[in-house]
């Protein structure tokens, strides 16, 4: 009966530790430790760790990727909020962004939408999961696009010193109940 009381309130204390979220472009996330596939675009950090920016290409060239990506240490939740705004003449369906898990596209502008679009999302990923942004010239041609990813968080791997000491007392009390006996 004890040990199984023991189990229980181990169980709910470690149940309240979670992995907190890596907020902005920073630790793991740091944008020194993405991926860039520029594809005739261009990928600005200049306001990291607070947000980046994605131009789609207009070097008339044919359809174009502009990626930035990197792959998850843990397991949990991404967001954002994005930015959009297009200069191409033919609107917004010719430069299409959006976000991508393992090579999967999921686009948030709206091809029939207007000119400057917003948002925020949130998707989940697992541990090894390769996400991040993508911005795609359909005909590079006619004017870009950029898109501006703010407010980012990711799962992270370490846990913050509260969440330390919070296993660091289910420890201690499993400690206390052992010595007891």
């Amino acid at each position: 009966m004890k040990k199984a009381l023991f189990a229980a309130v181990l169980s709910g204390l470690l149940g309240l530790v979670s992995l907190p979220a890596a907020a902005s472009f920073v630790n793991f996330y740091n944008v020194s430790g993405w991926t860039q596939s520029l594809g005739g675009g261009s990928i600005s950090v200049n306001g990291a760790p607070n947000t980046i920016r994605l131009t789609s290409s207009n070097d008339g060239d044919g359809p174009d990727y502009t990626d930035m990506t990197i792959k998850a240490i843990a397991a949990g939740t991404v967001s954002f909020n994005w930015s959009y705004v297009t200069s191409d003449r033919d609107g917004p369906s010719y430069d299409p962004f959006g976000w991508l898990l393992n090579t999967v596209f999921s686009q948030l502008s709206s091809d029939a939408g207007a000119r400057n679009q917003s948002g925020k999302v949130s998707f989940n990923v697992k541990a090894g999961d390769v996400f991040g942004f993508r911005i795609f010239a359909t005909d590079s041609s006619f004017g870009s696009a950029t898109a501006t990813v703010s407010n980012f968080a990711a799962p992270n791997k370490v846990p913050e010193p509260a969440s330390l000491a919070l296993i660091g007392l289910a420890l201690a009390a499993a400690g206390l109940v052992r010595r007891r006996r």
